[in-house]
């Protein structure tokens, strides 16, 4: 089964992959954490995708691609989560090529709630997982103790652009996988323990029904 997150940046994707990870065996293809593994080996595409998403802007479908092809390639798994792809209708089109999707999760979210999350987002360097600056009271990561650190691109402007590049991009994602009847939208404004419930239940009920 290849599940496909949608979401505003801070609307908990990365809390529900855990959590869904603990449940299932599915194997996460985040863009986002591709992306950043390259930047963190310096190469010249890793120097690229820096400059890129620093001035908030989104990295070319070429790069993306080649990435995912190279994740694809390295996994053992037949089932996947996609969490940063497709951000946009040539993206989806694209995957369509790649693999199949059986199931859309949008997690909606206000932007207030958003900002507010990023700005206190903390990542570790060593197994990607998130935490919030609220809730932990050093830079030590309590599951792998690697150093938490906060994304060069969190700020309030390259948050702002990332917003904007959301609704602009990604949204008529909503309506292309609505049109398909491989959309679920979950109110993500609630805890993450209520998310993953419903996200859980939309999926068993999607592997009933095959």
């Amino acid at each position: 089964m290849n599940i496909v997150l949608l979401g505003i940046q801070g609307s908990g994707k990365g809390t529900l992959v855990a959590s869904l990870e603990k449940e299932l065996e599915f194997d996460l293809i985040s863009t986002g954490q591709l992306l950043r593994d390259e930047v963190a080996t310096g190469s010249a595409l890793g120097r690229h995708i820096k400059e890129v998403q620093t001035s908030g802007n989104l990295v070319e479908l070429d790069t993306v691609l080649k990435t995912i092809q190279k994740k694809l390639k390295t996994s053992k798994s037949k089932n996947y989560v996609f969490d940063g792809f497709p951000r946009n209708l040539e993206q989806a089109k694209e995957m369509e090529k790649i693999c199949d999707v059986d199931l859309v999760v949008c997690l909606n979210l206000t932007q207030e709630v958003a900002l507010k999350r990023l700005l206190n987002r903390l990542t570790c360097s060593k197994c990607g997982n998130v935490f919030s600056k609220l809730r932990v009271k050093s830079n030590v990561c309590p599951i792998c103790k690697g150093k938490l650190e906060q994304r060069y691109d969190d700020t309030p402007e390259g948050i702002a652009k990332r917003f904007e590049e959301y609704f602009r991009q990604t949204h008529p994602l909503i309506e292309f996988y609505k049109a398909k009847h491989l959309l679920i939208e979950v109110d993500a404004n609630r805890s993450p323990e209520e998310v993953a419930e419903d996200v859980l239940r939309a999926i068993n009920e999607r592997n009933n029904k095959k």
